[in-house]
């Protein structure tokens, strides 16, 4: 009887110190690097060296976290070789991105026309709408600030230099 509750005694000992060493998950899954499906995404990412539809796949898998790592300056990286190569759907995505602007980066309006009118020359139509409101909110812009531009900015700004004698003189 002694022996039972020394037992059951040390058994709810451990339990109560934490010291059960029952197996526990920690929520971390790892991914073994000999798995069919790394293989495939190594797979991928020598197809996507070559060949601008893998480039554009591995950009939208990128960008998405799916079977890699989500990693988005990689999936802009591999989205420009892929829409260097000629790719309608990297262009429109890279046209999409540098229009909405992603996480830190800010929107780049000049790079997101040059990609859509990529796109759109390719006969890709939501590129094609894109473009139309991006010219008419650009024409919108510059017709609001135009006259700023043109007069304003510099209207009180003093010069640094003048003419004095054949040459130019710091005042």
């Amino acid at each position: 009887m002694q022996k039972k509750s020394f037992i059951i005694l040390c058994i709810l000992l451990s339990v109560v110190a934490g010291c059960n060493k029952a197996h526990k998950t920690t929520g971390i899954i790892t991914q073994e690097t000999d798995s069919p499906e790394s293989q495939r995404m190594a797979q991928l990412r020598q197809m996507a060296e070559t060949d601008p539809a893998a480039a554009y796949d591995m950009g939208l898998r990128y960008l998405k976290g799916d079977g890699v790592e989500q990693n988005s300056y990689q999936a802009i990286e591999t989205f420009r070789a892929a829409a260097a190569k000629g790719d309608r759907g990297a262009q429109a995505a890279l046209g999409k991105i540098y229009l909405s602007g992603m996480e830190e980066m800010g929107a780049d309006m000049q790079e997101a026309e040059k990609w859509l009118t990529l796109a759109a020359g390719q006969g890709d139509a939501e590129s094609k709408k894109l473009l139309a409101q991006l010219k008419k909110e650009k024409k919108k812009r510059r017709d609001s600030w135009s006259s700023f531009y043109r007069y304003d900015w510099y209207y009180h700004a003093p010069y640094r230099l003048y003419w004095y004698h054949s040459a130019w003189r710091y005042y």
